[in-house]
């Protein structure tokens, strides 16, 4: 079968050849027989972690260098190292072009990193990409805390075709790496006040998603140079959080509880925050279709807030249209308010009325 020549192939490989290892060697572009370097041809991770079988470097606290090749040419996105006896040690990493016979460097280490408290490790950095496919790397040792190294085996990953969006973070990812900051208390441009603890965020990430923090932040420059920390007393500090997770990514997390959906929908109300208020309205939709129990009390707190939310007060006379009968058995429903029961009643037999009329 054809493949469409624009289809990204992905592929994994492992090392095929050795093509020279400074190890216990005097002349370049040779291997040194004995020296067990051998082993990491066609070797994979199958027992990592459980021996210490593979190739044992004893760099003598010299720089050692390693050339590998893999079975085909490739766009090399990764390369996995197994280290399975002191890692740490990977000093630089380096993509052979073949047509110049030149070597580029993919990752290289800044500074001097500490023992790694681990007794094996995949490395696997993020690599700076090259247009040009290629199946030769260079590996470079460096002298450190141990002169003695394990490599059970390496991994390359591939692609047929340059993908020029790997580790491009969608929008979702890179909101949600700033709203970890939030979580981290990195120190941001706007700060709140709420519940006396002090929460960062980003000052033009609310002003571009609410026009509440707009006014808030920037209306008059009152706050644009802000001293002190902005106290916000209307709001508990855990529903500021969620609605912040909301802000940021556009949605409330799977687990939000039925409880803090209810917060984080009045209080998008009345900040005007329509598209929260309606996500909020979502996940309390759902909990009701599944938990009866909480059809009345939430009845009776959208009606005292009408119309602020009559779409949820619809939706919930259509629930009831289908569980009346069920519903008018409850000691919670004896106790509403005359008004409130004949309300109920009516717009849910309306409802059902309607239901049987477009079926007969």
């Amino acid at each position: 079968m054809n493949n469409d020549s624009n289809t990204i192939l992905g592929n994994e490989q492992w090392v095929q050849w050795i093509e020279y290892c400074s190890y216990k060697c005097n002349h370049p572009e040779t291997v040194t027989k004995g020296s067990g370097v051998e082993k990491l041809c066609q070797a994979t991770d199958v027992n990592f972690g459980k021996n210490e079988n593979g190739w044992i470097l004893s760099n003598n606290s010299r720089e050692e260098n390693l050339i590998v090749s893999f079975q085909s040419p490739t766009f090399i996105n990764e390369i996995c190292i197994y280290e399975n006896l002191n890692p740490g040690s990977i000093m630089r990493l380096e993509i052979l072009e073949c047509q110049r016979n030149k070597w580029w460097t993919m990752w290289q280490s800044k500074s001097h990193i500490d023992k790694i408290p681990l007794s094996h490790n995949i490395f696997k950095p993020l690599l700076r990409r090259y247009r040009f496919q290629s199946d030769t790397i260079r590996i470079t040792f460096g002298s450190k805390y141990t002169d003695k190294i394990g490599i059970q085996a390496i991994k390359l990953i591939g692609s047929n075709i340059f993908d020029i969006n790997l580790h491009r973070p969608s929008i979702l990812q890179a909101m949600m790496t700033l709203y970890e900051q939030i979580l981290n208390d990195t120190k941001l441009d706007v700060q709140f006040l709420i519940d006396n603890k002090i929460i960062n965020a980003h000052r033009n990430i609310l002003c571009c998603r609410s026009s509440y923090f707009r006014v808030l932040l920037l209306d008059d420059f009152r706050e644009k140079n802000q001293a002190k920390p902005i106290a916000l007393t209307d709001i508990d500090y855990e529903t500021f959080i969620e609605l912040l997770y909301f802000i940021y990514t556009g949605t409330y997390r799977k687990s939000i509880s039925y409880d803090m959906a209810i917060k984080c929908m009045i209080y998008s109300n009345k900040i005007n925050l329509l598209s929260g208020k309606n996500a909020a309205f979502e996940k309390i939709s759902y909990n009701l279709s599944r938990n009866r129990d909480s059809i009345l009390s939430m009845y009776r707190l959208v009606k005292q807030m009408s119309p602020a939310f009559d779409l949820l007060l619809d939706y919930i006379y259509e629930l009831c249209s289908k569980c009346m009968n069920e519903i008018c058995k409850t000691q919670e429903f004896y106790d509403l308010d005359k008004h409130l029961m004949i309300d109920l009643i009516c717009q849910s037999a309306q409802r059902r009325d309607i239901r049987e009329q477009a079926t007969s």
